[in-house]
């Protein structure tokens, strides 16, 4: 399931944490409360910080933009900033992120902004499916399909197919692979990643094999433009 990360200061009113929270449930995010005054990244369930989340949610400091955008690993992840009437008018200070919402949150609205902070960021249609050529990449369903027939990828597969899917052309080292995909407490070796990405291309056949490069000495990158 999709994370998002909800970010909140300690001013903040924990009642609107949780509203955020069960709208972002309804629409199919596996919620997370990260203190804003204190890391970036929540404890992992093995007791190190977990990989990066699907979205982030600023709620209460939108200064943390600026720290979200400048973290390696953070910085590629679509961020929404919550904020009240008054704070708009405040100084004119807010940093709207890639997608700016008003509290109270409705969510048709908070479902609307996710899906256009998503794909100017990730290039995710507002259906969830990544498309390119016959390959389509159903993000809500784990799902694969190649000229509309159903591909079996496993789940560690299916997110290493979901991340390069959702970064084309950007090229990520087999380190950047590892915690972006398996996890910041992962820690097997790069070893891991080539022979994952062995088994991905031989599923996805010739046609698409060939979109994920390797550049040599570096890692990889997915080549192809997403289509809506």
């Amino acid at each position: 399931m999709a994370e998002a990360w909800i970010y909140t200061d300690p001013e903040t009113d924990g009642a609107l944490a949780a509203e955020l929270a069960r709208h972002l449930a309804e629409l199919g995010f596996a919620p997370r409360r990260v203190a804003a005054n204190g890391t970036l990244r929540p404890e992992g369930d093995g007791g190190g910080p977990p990989r990066p989340p699907d979205l982030a949610l600023v709620l209460g400091d939108p200064g943390l933009c600026a720290r979200l955008e400048g973290d390696e690993d953070l910085g590629d992840v679509p961020v929404l900033v919550a904020v009240a009437d008054q704070e708009l008018e405040a100084a004119g200070a807010v940093h709207e992120g890639h997608e700016l919402i008003l509290l109270p949150a409705r969510p048709g609205e908070l479902r609307a902004r996710i899906a256009r902070a998503r794909r100017r960021v990730n290039g995710v249609p507002d259906d969830n499916v990544v498309r390119l050529g016959t390959l389509e990449v159903n993000l809500a369903t784990y799902q694969v399909a190649i000229a509309g027939r159903p591909v079996d990828f496993t789940y560690m597969e299916y997110e290493l197919l979901k991340f390069l899917v959702t970064h084309p052309g950007r090229v990520f080292s087999r380190e950047a692979l590892l915690s972006r995909v398996w996890g910041f407490d992962y820690y097997g070796g790069a070893r891991t990643v080539d022979v994952h990405v062995r088994r991905v291309r031989a599923k996805l056949g010739a046609e698409h094999a060939g979109r994920i490069k390797t550049v040599r000495s570096v890692g990889y990158h997915f080549e192809g433009e997403v289509r809506p």
